[in-house]
Parts: C-alpha cells; structure tokens; sequence
C-alpha cells in the first residue's frame, strides 16, 4: 500500500508526538484518518483531512482529550476499495486505534463499514452519502447526510420550480443511483414525469451514445449528480447535441463545468449548507491563514467536525469504541459544528440538516438560497 501524508499533517502528528511524555496519563489518544491522497478526487479529500488536522489543533491547543494529545494516524486509500481496506487494517489492527475518520465514496465507506462493525470499532463518514450506510448502526455514524436526504429535497425544489418533465442522468453506482432513486420518488410524488433514466458507465471517454436518446425529448429539466471529470464529458456532450435543459444537481459545486457560457445560470442544485456562519466562519479563517488556499471546499469542515464530535464522546466515555459508541449520540446534541446543529436518527445518520441552494453563475458556485 502506497502511503503519503501531507507535510502539515505529518507536523500534526509531529506535535502531539513532542507534547508526549513517558507517563501513560499523558500518551496520546491515536485516531485514524483514511483518505484518498493519491489517485483520483484528491483535492477534495486533501481538504477532509485538512478539517481534521484544524481540529486537532484547536483540541490539543486547549489541552487535550482530558489532558491526552490527539496524535493522527494518516493512511492513503488511492481511491480504491482494496486499499481502503489495507489502510482500516492497519489501523484497527496494527496501529489499534479505537475509531477512523473516513473520506472516500460509497463504494470504498461499506467494505471499511462491514470490517469496522466486525472488529467493534468506530468510523466516521464525512463524504459518503449511499443510503446503505445506514445499515451498520453503532459502528458508523454519518457527519455528512445520506443521499435520501438531500436528494428528497432535490426533488421537492424541482417541483417548486413548477417543472413537469425531467430526465435523470447520474453516474451507475451506488452514489448516483440513490440521488436518482430518492430525487425521482419525490417528484413523481409532487406529479412530475421522469421521461429518461440514463445511469452510464464512469471513466468513459465519451458519454454521446448515452445521453443523445434526450434528443427531440420533452425534457423540462436535467436531474443530476456526478464528479468531475466525468461530468465534464457529460456536459460538453450535451451541449454539442443541442440538449438546452436546466440541470438540477445534488452536490452540484462537486460537478466540473465544461464550457463556463453555455452553463451561466444553467446549473442549480442542492447541498449540505450551515458553513457561513459562527465555527464555520471560525474554521475558515484558521484554514486560509494556515494553508494560503482561497478555494475552499465543504470538506473541511465535515472533517473539523468528524474529530470535534468523536474527541468530545472519548472525553465523555473514555477510548473503548463501545462506550465511544454510545456517547457519541449524547454528545452532538450539544454540539454546534461548523456544518451546523447534528441531530442523528438512531442509526447514527444525520437528519435535517442545513440545506443550501446553489447555483452556477459568472464561472462559480454561489449560494443563493436556502431550504431549511
């Protein structure tokens, strides 16, 4: 398994190696991290563990976890199911840590999920959204909301938008296939009409035999998600065949825009929202004064509060992931994150949650309203 941990969260793990001292009652707590930093999506996983490493920071700075440094423990993922699975090995196993905080799809979340649930240990999801996620409670608890979530609210705003007819097309995993299912649902339920549902194949250099079918079709609206560079293919075939539809997004800011023009005013969606305002503000400046980076994504702050919940229930419970397990339901009723209040049904998955309304226009995403 290849490894690479940026230089600032190795000085992370650096520091609360020096605050450590030879007396148990002062060892640092070790918690994993798993993110793909190598492979494909890097930035936005780089920006996970970046909220992470601002966390650690602000915990350590104020003392500890009753008076235990957190010390992180980074494991690269590459983006790939296998190695997701060698890095969670390593760090249940070898490292023995009691829980991980996780960024990587769906398809990489179940697999850690199920190996986590076997062990009786912890993971946080700060990037995955399938709806099975929710099928392992006790062991995984969701910061960001599951697809059945926002995507419900996706299709409630396409029907406010007083649109008839629309059609889907999303990525053929797990991740699109439940924004479709959900966003669809609903709007068939508000009396809209999906003509097409098209689900292509990821990494294909050219998606024109997938979407001409929309050709000539009523088509009112476009739902949608995806990821980059894939939904940039998508877009540019699109708009060569003439198919001029508004789109409709879950996690819209996640999509590459292929030509800035032809999309201004083109492309709104749904997302999880609450950032702007007290530790989300917080987050953000302590990011940009310590990294110089003005292009900032929401997963920094998913992955701030991933370790601010999970260090508040090891202060509550102590480290043993059972008694971590039920703490962690306590502990986020009190908390305000920098995403928001965290409410959590029982299975440990978020529910209402802040939901932002964003669209594209003069070449970048802006919110322009909310939902709730």
């Amino acid at each position: 398994m290849r490894k690479w941990i940026p230089l600032t969260l190795a000085a992370v793990v650096t520091a609360a190696g020096l605050q450590t001292s030879a007396r148990a009652e002062d060892a640092p707590i070790e918690i994993g991290v798993i993110a793909n930093l190598t492979g494909p999506d890097v930035k936005t996983s780089l920006q996970m563990s970046r909220g992470v490493e601002l966390a650690a920071d602000d915990i350590n700075a104020a003392g500890g976890i009753n008076g235990h440094p957190v010390k992180l423990i980074v494991e690269d993922s590459e983006y790939r199911a296998q190695e997701a699975l060698n890095a969670a090995t390593k760090l249940y196993t070898v490292d023995k840590v009691p829980a991980a905080i996780m960024f990587g799809g769906s398809s990489l979340m179940i697999p850690v999920a199920q190996m986590a649930k076997e062990q009786g240990k912890i993971l946080i999801n700060t990037s995955s959204s399938s709806p099975k996620l929710g099928e392992y409670p006790g062991t995984l608890f969701s910061i960001l909301p599951l697809d059945d979530i926002v995507s419900k609210d996706l299709g409630d705003m396409i029907a406010d938008a007083g649109i008839k007819t629309a059609a889907v097309v999303v990525p053929n995993n797990a991740f699109g296939l439940g924004v479709a299912d959900a966003a669809t649902a609903e709007f068939e339920a508000r009396g809209g009409k999906v003509v097409e549902k098209i689900a292509y194949t990821e990494g294909q250099p050219d998606y024109r035999a997938d979407v001409q079918v929309l050709v000539g079709d009523d088509v009112g609206a476009i739902i949608a998600t995806g990821y980059g560079d894939d939904s940039r293919t998508v877009f540019r075939n699109m708009r060569e065949l003439g198919i001029d539809a508004p789109w409709y997004a879950a996690y819209p800011s996640i999509l590459d825009v292929e030509n800035p023009e032809w999309m201004n005013g083109k492309l709104t969606g749904v997302d999880n929202g609450g950032y702007g305002q007290g530790v989300g503000e917080k987050v953000l400046a302590e990011y940009k004064a310590k990294y110089g980076d003005e292009d900032v994504l929401a997963h920094i702050y998913y992955g701030y509060d991933a370790l601010m919940v999970l260090a508040k229930a090891m202060e509550k419970s102590g480290t043993e992931p059972a008694d971590i397990a039920k703490a962690l339901p306590e502990v986020v009723k009190d908390y305000q994150g920098a995403t928001g209040t965290i409410v959590w049904d029982d299975r440990g998955q978020r529910i209402d949650p802040p939901i932002d309304v964003i669209t594209y226009e003069d070449g970048k995403f802006v919110t322009t309203g909310h939902r709730n």
